[in-house]
């Protein structure tokens, strides 16, 4: 009975050995199934932050596009608020000048920047507003008997040509006309045979300087009265006052027909007598 007694707690004890190990084998298991489960999970995460990074890279690029366009469209607008001002500027001016030109004047600026040169150079330059005209003193422009510029006479000249060849100046007629006293020419006389050549060729040379500093060629033309039209009655021995060189400015729609005087022709005119 002792030996049946042993018999059937063995075979209990081995049962209960089979059925833990049973046990163990489906807990490890179904362990192995929740850490595949968690590693694919693990990996979809994965590949699910991969492509939401990639989107993000992708939505950035597109942002940094549409910064770069929007700048780019700020660029035109700035650009086109530029020109606007610009032009409504130049409308501006235009319509000022068209409104000195219906009662034919120079423009106010341009009479102010014309009267700030003249202030600027009171011994030897005058302005007229009501002729548009700038009176030069020969005898500070040019050396007796010369038609060469004096050092220092070319800066109001330029500062003249900038005014007429600004952008927005009105558009004009440039007249030079030289003027002498009525003492014949005598050392230069191979140059200038006459006062009246002389006056011309002084008239040419201003006209040089002008169209040097960015005048139109077209716009100036050129006289010379010699002696024949003095401001005050000669004197013995020289009048300076007669001695000038005068620059008209007139609108281009109130000149009128100017004969020039022909320097080129070989017919010498006799020197006027006193």
């Amino acid at each position: 009975m002792f030996h049946r007694l042993t018999l059937g707690l063995l075979t209990a004890t081995m049962l209960t050995s089979v059925g833990c190990g049973e046990q163990s084998s489906r807990k490890y298991e179904a362990m192995q199934n929740v850490n595949r489960s968690l590693v694919q999970q693990l990996s979809d995460a994965e590949r699910g932050r991969a492509e939401i990074e990639q989107t993000l890279v992708r939505r950035n690029q597109e942002l940094d596009q549409s910064r770069q366009e929007i700048d780019r469209l700020q660029g035109e607008y700035d650009d086109l608020n530029s020109r606007w001002d610009m032009l409504a500027e130049r409308n501006d001016t235009l319509a000022r000048h068209l409104t000195a030109l219906e009662i034919g004047q120079l423009p106010e600026d341009m009479e102010t920047a014309l009267a700030a040169i003249a202030s600027s150079n009171p011994d030897h330059i005058s302005f007229d507003p009501d002729s548009g005209m700038l009176r030069f003193s020969s005898d500070l422009t040019f050396a007796s008997g010369s038609d060469q510029l004096r050092p220092g006479s070319d800066a109001p000249l330029d500062a003249i040509a900038q005014i007429i060849a600004s952008p927005t100046s009105v558009p004009l007629e440039v007249l030079v006309v030289g003027h002498t006293d009525d003492i014949p020419v005598t050392h230069s006389r191979q140059a200038h045979p006459t006062n009246l050549h002389l006056s011309v060729h002084r008239a040419i040379a201003v006209r040089n300087a002008l169209v040097k500093s960015g005048v139109d060629a077209t716009q100036v033309r050129v006289a010379g009265d010699g002696e024949f039209h003095p401001l005050v009655t000669n004197a013995t021995g020289g009048t300076a006052e007669n001695r000038r060189v005068e620059i008209y400015l007139v609108p281009a729609t109130q000149t009128e027909t100017v004969v020039e005087v022909d320097t080129a022709g070989s017919d010498a005119y006799d020197e006027p007598m006193k």
